[in-house]
């Protein structure tokens, strides 16, 4: 069965912007872009009205459920050792599931149509990426030592993952996700890169993200947390590394000679103190992504309003190594996309392209006039401004509302054509059980 949409515009990608056509989807792909007079006779179509179909947005390293710790994580307490550490060990799997749903209503409300997501209860995402209809590519978070699940159970529980997921379905898309580099044993991170050469899968981890990885590393190896890993050979272009911000020099050159493709968190960054050095990554000619990280340190899942600052703040630095809102737009569309599923060309609006994609409301005071769509998209948009998201070729979002009652958060949503209600509580809540984190009761 083939799903036609007729649209004002249709973005390819940054470069190519095509005016009153028709997307013709078959299986969750795109089969053809074409001018409604060669649309069979008899054929439906559903009007999308005055919007442009845009590729959605691919966020390249978020932890969908930490939306728990939401506002919590901007005192002198440790966002990630304090707050989220002391939150997590208290985390069911049903916990996890609940709160990841919450954290992807909000990336789809505003344009994301994949989540790059690494987080304990990998089956409570990938259930939540299901019923929401997101696509997750998903890992397992793997400690060894230190965090709030570690052991080689979770080692077991990663595998099971991929194995579960390698080919059970089109939307969860299984990661290898060794925690960092100060939290996961050289052993352990080996035995899961084999993992990852064995199915052609790629690895998502922090690396470099706190001066507490640094030091780590530094005292028990003599080499910073990037020399390291290319140290023991996990360096390379399937491995996805998140923030990298925190370094010495002669690191980032290792990462661009070895293609590995390091994650800009800007608002996480920023809010931080220590910004991953994207001129320098531009200077050596090397490719880096756009994602959100998580609440505790960004506290939304907003990737319109992170690739906005992501150009914002790379641009501060100097015009030598400045950027387009075009550039930043292809980073986080096709090129996250493409680069999590190491393939080319598989996300570009045309046929063969998943069909994964947002609509933008034209007719929006925040878009007019248009003299530049998709300079206008990254520097005007916002989640208001997003009608539609489809994922995998099946509507997932035509209209949105939200409301909060008596401290209960209630989600309702299209989803596929049938209302489908989400209901936030835990046992922790229920149960009046909370965490103490100096001072602060949380419940």
């Amino acid at each position: 069965m083939t799903i036609n949409y007729k649209a004002k515009y249709v973005v390819s990608n940054s470069q190519t912007v095509l005016k009153d056509k028709v997307i013709q989807i078959q299986e969750g792909k795109i089969s053809g872009v074409i001018d409604e007079k060669d649309l069979e006779r008899g054929s439906q179509i559903e009007d999308l009205g005055n919007v442009a179909i845009v590729p959605g947005f691919v966020n390249a390293h978020s932890h969908v459920g930490l939306v728990s710790v939401k506002g919590l994580g901007h005192s002198q307490a440790s966002a990630l050792y304090d707050v989220m550490w002391g939150i997590e060990p208290h985390l069911t799997e049903d916990d996890v599931y609940k709160l990841s749903c919450l954290g992807i209503l909000d990336c789809l409300s505003s344009g994301t149509t994949s989540i790059n997501d690494h987080y304990f209860f990998s089956e409570g995402v990938a259930k939540a990426c299901l019923d929401t209809g997101i696509r997750g590519f998903i890992g397992h978070t793997v400690m060894t030592e230190y965090g709030p699940w570690v052991g080689e159970e979770q080692l077991i529980m990663a595998e099971s993952f991929v194995k579960n997921f390698i080919k059970s379905n089109d939307l969860i898309h299984p990661v290898i996700a060794p925690h960092a580099t100060d939290t996961t044993n050289p052993k352990t991170i080996l035995r899961m890169k084999k993992l990852a050469e064995e199915n052609n899968l790629p690895i998502h981890m922090h690396l470099s993200q706190t001066k507490v990885e640094f030091d780590y590393i530094k005292e028990n190896f003599g080499l910073s947390p990037i020399k390291h890993a290319q140290e023991i050979g996990l360096l390379g272009s399937n491995l996805i590394a998140a923030h990298c911000n925190v370094v010495e020099e002669g690191d980032l050159e290792l990462l661009a000679s070895s293609d590995t493709y390091p994650i800009f968190c800007p608002s996480t960054h920023a809010l931080g103190g220590k910004l991953l050095d994207t001129n320098n990554l531009l200077s050596n000619n090397a490719k880096w992504g756009i994602g959100t990280d998580c609440s505790g340190g960004n506290d939304d899942y907003d990737m319109i309003e992170e690739t906005r600052t992501a150009l914002l703040l790379n641009n501060s630095k100097g015009l030598e190594t400045k950027i387009t809102p075009k550039d930043v737009f292809d980073m986080a569309t096709k090129q996250n996309f493409e680069r999590l599923a190491l393939q080319n060309n598989i996300y570009n609006m045309e046929n063969g392209s998943y069909a994964d994609f947002i609509t933008i409301n034209l007719d929006s005071e925040k878009i007019q006039p248009i003299h530049d769509l998709i300079n206008n998209i990254v520097l005007s948009s916002s989640s208001k401004e997003v009608k539609d998201v489809v994922v995998n070729g099946k509507e997932v979002i035509t209209y949105l509302y939200m409301f909060v009652v008596v401290g209960v958060c209630y989600i309702s949503w299209t989803f596929g054509g049938i209302n489908a209600c989400l209901l936030y509580t835990s046992d922790a809540a229920d149960e009046g059980l909370g965490v103490d984190l100096g001072g602060r009761r949380i419940i």
